[in-house]
């Protein structure tokens, strides 16, 4: 039977690295593109790993036994031996085998998780496919995709459109400076901040991978997660940024009093065209991951707001 302290480490596992699985996703490269050369890596039969293991793009047995918990990217995972902490996978499947046994959960992110035989899972047993894979693939697709409407997409994307324009207002209510200065470093800024957002994204993602690779995953999986709120919070304002530029060049013939003058309107007005275009397949995507680069970008450009390109563009 498992410990308390393994099980409570898989319910506090669970959350962040759902979340990574998230974004790495919607990335531009899937983590199997980070994947190591060697092919395979394995426990052998009678052999013991201290510690938690941490495999990326490589199918893995483990035949052994591993003191720890077990974190796969991009690979499939067999069990015949035994791991007496969690057994995660992301974006690959995983096989409890005969004879096999996982001391704490089991949780499969992006495929299908099993168990054969005799093989067993002290804990719980939790695989995200199905409604949540649709939910992880969707900035890489369209609810438009083949001519065919899906309900299930198009209401998720509605939803996430909501959420960027309900996050861009209120930052406009709270932070209406910094996100002003933001726009206003459009478009004189856009080549800069396009370039700064794909190095961004890059060393996120890069930094991820450093990170679960060769740290403790007690210490990897925080640093990971602040990581990506970083990220998120990056493309959150620079998103509403860049929406508020594109509004202002749409209504700026609109007078004052009228339903289109103001930045919240311009917020609105400039997500319109982004949002449409995201719901066309093939552009849709790439159009919107090009402005979630800029936006991200653009935050790190500007210090999220706190500086003020434009004038130093003026003086130059």
């Amino acid at each position: 039977m498992p410990s308390g302290g393994e099980r409570r480490s898989g319910r506090a596992l669970a959350a962040p690295l759902t979340l990574l699985a998230f974004v790495l996703s919607s990335a531009f490269s899937s983590p199997r593109a980070l994947a190591v050369p060697d092919p395979a890596e394995s426990v052998p039969s009678g052999t013991e790993r201290s510690g938690d293991l941490v495999s990326i793009g490589k199918a893995l047995t483990i035949a052994g036994e591993v003191d720890g918990a077990v974190i796969a990217i991009g690979g499939r995972v067999t069990v015949t031996g035994r791991v007496r902490g969690d057994l995660v996978v992301l974006g690959g499947d995983a096989l409890v085998a005969d004879g096999g046994r996982v001391g704490g959960d089991l949780l499969v992110v992006g495929g299908n998780g099993a168990t054969a035989g005799s093989g067993s899972v002290a804990g719980r047993v939790r695989t995200v496919s199905a409604l949540e894979a649709a939910f992880l693939t969707e900035l890489r697709t369209s609810p438009l995709q083949r001519g065919e409407v899906s309900v299930l997409l198009a209401a998720f994307r509605l939803l996430l459109l909501t959420f960027w324009l309900t996050g861009g207002l209120a930052l406009l209510r709270w932070k209406p400076r910094h996100v002003q200065q933001a726009a206003g470093a459009l478009p004189a800024e856009l080549a800069t901040a396009a370039g700064l957002g794909v190095s961004a994204v890059l060393s996120g993602v890069l930094l991820a991978t450093f990170f679960l690779a060769l740290l403790p995953a007690p210490l990897a999986i925080p640093l990971v997660g602040a990581l990506l709120a970083l990220l998120v919070a990056a493309k959150l304002f620079g998103l509403a940024a860049l929406f508020v530029a594109a509004g202002r060049r749409f209504a700026r013939g609109a007078k004052r009093g009228s339903p289109l003058f103001g930045d919240p309107a311009a917020l609105a007005v400039g997500l319109l065209p982004f949002g449409l275009v995201s719901l066309v397949p093939a552009a849709g995507p790439l159009v919107w991951g090009a402005a979630s680069v800029v936006g991200i970008g653009l935050a790190v450009r500007t210090a999220f707001g706190t500086s003020d390109p434009v004038l130093s563009v003026a003086r130059a």
